[in-house]
């Protein structure tokens, strides 16, 4: 593979610009309803800077969206209008490492100038120059101002460098561009006569920043300020690195403010960096000097901050952080140097800047305001217009008519911004605590849109597609949907660990949808049926009425199938069933019970099973369902447990939720750190009204129990101690008054991949308590299989096949905490319904399916969800009693309103529609959509035999989406970001087809290249070429191997062998060739006969 750029003459990018934008209403993969549009009279506009009018002060700094010119013009049509080109050095042969870009999170980079040469630098920057103004006239902007644009110079790295032939040549091109400019303006009079008025000025930029390497002597500093002032005569600022606000403050900010624990930063890294007090004097030297130059002298910050490659995604020993980290940093060191000037420094930034903090970085007095991180994220270039609309909108809120009035009393705002940074959640490692929205699926050629919400869901329930017809206001229909796959859906609505939140792709911009809330509310408003078939004459036995047995039943009965539970206890549902009411109503559990009895299941209740189920079956059903649960607390093998005050979590839940209020005393202990210990807890914190304490041998991070469990423990005033293991309850007339425990350290990972707690000698302890309630775990309870054919594990759980459930004796199957121990409801609720499934099967039954007619977006919604997807929200939260209310088992978390529920539902990015995300991430815009057109079609197996090319059989050949992803090579540097956005396992620039623009770069390649050229598509494929020339009625195809005629729906007409060769003909190629030619000529035939 190729990861050189290559560079598109400046008449194939204006034509490419122009039937780009008839045709498709976008530019460079943008839609017009996503460019910025100037405002006359803007209140965030400069009049002067550098002598020059600025229409917006933000824009993109030098980084991966300014190599190209096609990348600056994608910056300007989203409304930057202050553009830093990216660093040039005289050094301009480099090899990048690859990949160089981690934007997992908070950023990384290992790249660091151009990666072009000089010449070809100058020469992108000038055509992005040039096409800007044009791109003015085109969008009639010019009738509402001037253009407004400002480039930005970036050079480095020393003087030597700087003052080279190479160097001179490149900035005088950047300062006087006449001679290119003229060589443009001949090609407008010629080709584009349209524009042929349109006036470029021939000066690009009076403007430079210093950007210098790590290390650099701060005397070659001032050499090279002076000459870029002194002799250069250009407006100057130093790019400062982040270490100069030292390595304690640096480090304090970093691991303890922010939490960022990974982070390594060598001393050296400190050491080798110019120091703060040498910094500030070589300010008030360059101020000085600009001045007598009549020139402007001001500072960037900040650079990326040097660290110690932890994460092991890029190459090398360092790497380089950059985004939301770096903002704390940034600000406090931003929040010094101004105080030190007294605000008499001009200050460009560029540090973990976003729509959200812009506003507080222009009140501290930001000239401009810079950003590549945020804009390396899906939605890319198109979050610049949240930024201005943000400022507009706070602006208005603050009163103030211009930037100026904005930044008035800067030096106090930047020291109010600077202590924000700390403590806003925001910057903190922990607002993000989850993976990457990614499947477990590799990235296929084709169909790749996915959400992965969806998979990560044991059910697989279509949450964009409720979530869509929830934010129109069609609450049945989306109960409608929820139903088709989850048939509690009250219960998952209110106690689901909603895992579907960890996987949602909003957590690549602010926070997850509240999924859970919003599926709560629409079981709340929604009113829909589950629809049943008519009674077949078979019948199911279900063990267990908790989750998993009534998830079987409702698949069952909906099948036409007759089904009865026997529960032991005296009420079905489980241990939802004994949750309490604070978390979940029994009323709610009740309502997904009778929903299901509705459909003709019958519940024996207080009837424990007692024979096998071999008898069940002899009595005249035709399968057993076994969905026990995990039903007794496992106990705590220590001295003292049997004694009194000593109870099981389970059983105590239970008595509690029949209304039982044991005296438990007042000091209560609870051992244990999953979601039944949390329970217990908070259940016993409300019948004593004291503080519980809960006592885990491990820390806090390493607890099982969820975050929000954890979080809501503490949160009430109960008490954790950690790294404690019981060692004895100690016993008074046999009766606990106390816990005995010893303290621990954390060793080696055990399986899961949490540290084994390990006791220090010595540590030993006693806890006072009144009662000891212990929930380190449950266990089955099944004798009734004793003697049965079924299989069990050592721990109690029935051993079933994973995919069926069904047991190792014929018709018994078995599914939920039985067969895995104790899980989660929705896992539960999977298996029951996937046994359902296999018993339906096993009967010969038809099963009803499980989906709904899905809405399918129109182009407008697709568009409307586009401006969704390129701005951050903040969630919308279900309100929560206050702590102080939360007493008498009152219900925590109250349902969405209306207005809540739909404005946090249209937060959905609707994944499940479309995807484009490897499209918007990528700065130099190597991705595009394509549309073809879903088939199913039956294609032949051809075999070499005989001499002859034979039809030996057939397979079938499906396109389920008529959206795909073409990557256009000529483009691309293998940066990695797309494969870090990418939902799959994948990297879309080496998955999806690589279309090349000219001949001689595809005949270069050996491996999933193409290359179209008039009516014929050619392929490499492990070194060897083929085409397919698309004629009028059908398709030639022809390669080292084979010729063949096929018709237009893919029938063999005529073939003919070129070699022997054993294997079977891949005749699935030639589609896919079609598919591409067929794609790319209707919607993209722009990029094609362009060179």
């Amino acid at each position: 593979m190729s990861h050189t750029m290559k560079v598109q003459p400046f008449d194939v990018m204006l034509t490419w610009i122009l039937r780009e934008y008839e045709e498709r209403q976008s530019i460079f993969g943008i839609h017009h309803s996503l460019f910025y549009v100037p405002k006359k009279n803007s209140p965030y506009a400069i009049e002067d800077l550098y002598g020059s009018y600025l229409a917006t002060p933000i824009g993109t700094a030098a980084g991966p969206h300014t190599q190209l010119a096609q990348n600056i013009i994608c910056t300007w049509l989203s409304g930057g209008r202050f553009i830093e080109l990216k660093t040039v050095q005289i050094m301009d042969e480099l090899e990048i490492s690859r990949p160089c870009i981690d934007m997992e999170d908070e950023g990384y980079n290992v790249e660091w100038s151009q990666e072009l040469k000089l010449d070809q630098s100058a020469n992108e920057y000038i055509k992005a120059w040039a096409l800007i103004h044009i791109l003015h006239r085109l969008l009639g902007f010019s009738e509402i101002g001037p253009v407004g644009t400002i480039f930005n110079m970036s050079v480095g790295y020393n003087l030597e460098g700087i003052k080279s032939l190479e160097m001179t040549r490149f900035m005088n091109r950047m300062a006087d561009a006449r001679e290119e400019i003229a060589q443009i303006q001949a090609i407008l009079n010629e080709q584009f006569p349209q524009f042929a008025d349109v006036e470029i000025p021939n000066q690009l930029t009076n403007n430079v920043t210093l950007s210098t390497m790590h290390g650099c002597p701060p005397d070659e500093i001032g050499k090279i300020v002076c000459y870029l002032l002194e002799k250069r005569k250009l407006h100057t600022t130093v790019k400062l690195n982040p270490t100069l606000l030292g390595r304690e403050r640096l480090l304090h900010i970093i691991h303890d403010n922010l939490g960022y624990q990974n982070i390594q930063i060598p001393d050296s890294v400190f050491s080798h960096d110019l120091q703060y007090e040498l910094a500030i004097q070589l300010i008030k030297m360059f101020k000085k000097v600009a001045a007598e130059q009549k020139l402007t002298f001001g500072i960037k910050l900040t650079n990326t901050l040097a660290m110690t490659n932890y994460k092991n995604n890029l190459p090398g020993d360092e790497m380089y952080m950059s985004g939301r980290a770096l903002y704390p940093i940034a600000m406090n060191l931003y929040q010094k140097i101004l105080k030190e000037f007294q605000g008499d420094l001009q200050i460009s930034y560029s540090a973990g800047a976003d729509a959200f903090n812009l506003t507080d970085i222009l009140a501290s007095g930001a000239k401009t305001v810079t950003v590549a991180s945020d804009l390396l994220k899906p939605g890319g270039y198109s979050r610049l217009l949240q930024y201005l609309e943000n400022l507009e909108n706070e602006m208005t809120k603050r009163n103030v008519k211009t930037l100026g009035e904005l930044a008035s009393n800067k030096v106090k705002n930047v020291e109010i911004a600077a202590k924000e940074a700390l403590s806003n959640p925001r910057y903190k490692k922990d607002y993000h605590p989850y993976d990457l929205p990614k499947v477990s699926s590799e990235l296929e050629m084709f169909d790749c849109i996915t959400a992965p919400c969806k998979e990560q869901c044991s059910l697989g329930q279509d949450v964009p597609e409720y979530l869509w017809l929830i934010a129109n206001g069609e609450y049945d229909k989306a109960l409608e949907v929820i139903l088709a796959r989850n048939p509690l859906p009250a219960i998952n609505g209110y106690i689901c660990t909603h895992l579907c939140q960890t996987r949602c792709t909003r957590n690549n911009y602010d926070e997850p949808i509240a999924i859970r809330a919003l599926k709560r509310f629409a079981v709340e408003k929604g009113k829909a049926q589950i629809a049943v078939k008519g009674k077949l004459g078979k019948k199911v036995a279900i063990i267990g009425g908790g989750p998993s047995g009534l998830a079987a039943a409702s698949v069952l009965a909906a099948n036409g199938i007759d089904v009865t539970i026997y529960e032991a206890k005296d009420k079905a549902g489980g241990m939802p069933a004994i949750a309490p009411e604070f978390r979940i109503p029994q009323k709610v559990v009740q309502e997904d019970i009778a929903r299901i009895k509705d459909m003709g299941v019958k519940i024996e209740l207080s009837h424990p099973i007692i024979t096998q189920p071999e008898e069940l079956l002899k009595n005249g059903f035709d399968a057993v369902y076994v969905a026990c649960g995990f039903s007794r607390d496992t106990p705590l093998d220590i001295p003292g447990a049997e004694g009194r005050g000593v109870y099981g979590a389970l059983d105590l839940l239970d008595r509690i939720a029949k209304g039982d209020k044991p005296d438990l005393g007042s000091n209560v202990l609870v051992i244990g750190g999953g979601n039944t210990a949390m329970d217990a807890a908070r259940t016993v914190q409300q019948l004593i009204g004291k503080p519980v304490k809960v006592v885990y041998r491990r820390t806090k991070k390493e607890m099982p129990a969820t975050d929000e469990e954890k979080k809501d423990l503490l949160e009430e005033g109960n008490d954790l101690i950690e790294l404690a293991t019981p060692t004895e309850i100690i016993l008074q007339d046999g009766r606990v008054v106390a816990l005995r425990c010893i303290r621990n350290l954390l060793g080696e990972q055990d399986g899961d991949g949490r540290r084994n707690p390990v006791g220090i000698p010595g540590s030993e302890f006693e806890i006072k308590a009144d009662s000891i309630i212990i929930a380190i775990g449950q266990s089955s309870d099944v004798p009734f299989l004793t003697g049965s054919a079924v299989s069990l594990r050592k721990n109690g759980a029935i051993v079933v096949d994973v995919k069926t459930g069904i047991t190792d004796k014929d018709s018994v199957y078995a599914g939920g905490d039985v067969t895995r121990g104790p899980a989660i409801v929705v896992q539960a609720c999977a298996d029951g319904g996937r046994a359902a499934e296999a018993i339906c099967q096993e009967f010969g039954v038809l099963l009803k399916s499980g989906d709904c007619p899905s809405t399918s977006l129109s182009e407008e919604d697709i568009l409307k969800v586009k401006q969704i997807r390129v701005r951050k929200q903040v969630q919308q939260k279900p309100e929560m009693l206050s702590v102080a209310e939360r007493i008498d088992f009152k219900l925590v978390e109250q349902t969405f309103s209306e207005e809540a529920a739909r404005k946090e539902a249209s937060r959905c990015m609707q994944c499940s529609e479309f995807c484009d995300k490897c499209v918007e991430v990528c700065p130099n815009r190597a991705n595009y959509t394509y549309m073809i057109l879903p088939m199913s079609i039956t294609l032949p197996t051809i075999a070499y035999q005989d001499e002859k090319l034979k039809v030996i059989g057939e397979r079938k050949f499906q396109i389920n989406q008529n959206r795909q992803i073409i990557h256009i090579d000529d483009f691309c540097n293998e940066c990695g970001n797309c494969a870090t956005f990418c939902v799959h396992l994948g990297k879309p620039y080496r998955d999806k087809p690589r279309l090349f623009l000219r001949e001689r770069d595809f005949i270069q390649e050996d491996n999933n290249a193409f290359y179209i050229e008039g009516n014929i598509i050619r392929q490499r494929l492990d070194g060897v070429e083929s085409k397919l020339i698309v004629e009028e009625d059908g398709f030639f195809f022809e390669s080292p191997l084979a010729t063949i005629h096929l018709s237009a729906d893919f029938a063999i007409k005529e073939m003919e062998p070129r070699v022997d060769f054993t294997r079977t003909f891949p005749i699935q190629e030639v589609v896919h060739m079609a598919l591409i030619f067929q794609g790319v000529t209707t919607s993209l035939p722009f990029v094609l006969n362009q060179l």
